[in-house]
């Protein structure tokens, strides 16, 4: 799995500004200050994390660099952190075009609190479920180490 490291990944333009060497991006990761981390390529990434020192963002890109699935998580304990949201998106054909979108808001306590939002017509549904929400727990990264953040499928 090849990385790289940038300050951040600019949505609008879907590339990285200011591309970081190895030792910037061990800095700020031991300072506990943001970085970015793109996963697979610089100009086509398949996905890219924003790690922070008490939360990670990882986005999942498709073929058009549109962020088609996003996980968020955040440090519960010292070292552990916990996916609680997970948002799917839908765009139109092949613009940017948001058409809808589905965020899973996860509680520890395993309650689901799910949102789907269309836009045009806009219309919002809204359920709670419950889950086993087990596979949601992650080990906060040591530097380098991502690869248990940017598994799609979190059920095992």
């Amino acid at each position: 799995m090849d990385v790289f490291f940038c300050k951040s990944w600019f949505r609008a333009k879907k590339s990285p500004t200011e591309m970081w060497s190895e030792d910037q991006a061990k800095a700020a990761h031991e300072k506990g200050l943001p970085y970015t981390v793109l996963v697979g390529a610089i100009e086509h990434p398949y996905c890219f994390l924003e790690v922070a020192e008490k939360a990670v963002g990882v986005s999942f890109l498709d073929e058009h660099l549109r962020e088609s699935l996003s996980y968020d998580f955040q440090e519960v304990e010292p070292g552990k952190l916990f996916l609680t949201m997970a948002t799917y998106r839908e765009f139109e054909g092949d613009t940017d075009r948001v058409i809808s979108g589905t965020s899973y808001i996860f509680g520890r306590d395993g309650v689901v609190a799910t949102r789907r939002e269309f836009f045009n017509p806009h219309k919002l549904e809204t359920a709670t479920s419950s889950a086993d929400v087990a596979a949601n727990y992650s080990p906060k990264p040591k530097f380098g180490h991502y690869g248990d953040l940017i598994r799609v499928e979190r059920n095992s």
